[in-house]
């Protein structure tokens, strides 16, 4: 089940993202950077995504 933001996005649980067919390619990441607790728009995890791809490496 979705759920809507103050903003109209709609949320997903990180177990709803990990299990869509958009995040295919990325599931093992997306299982690292998404808390369990949380809900997440497709926006967020967008933005997680880019930001961890465009870290430096150390």
């Amino acid at each position: 089940m979705s759920t809507e933001k103050k903003s109209g996005d709609p949320v997903f649980s990180k177990q709803q993202i990990l299990s869509s067919a958009n995040y295919r390619e990325r599931r093992d990441l997306l299982n690292v950077l998404l808390e369990d607790d949380k809900s997440y728009s497709l926006k967020n995890v967008n933005q997680l995504i880019d930001s961890f791809m465009k870290r430096k490496v150390k």
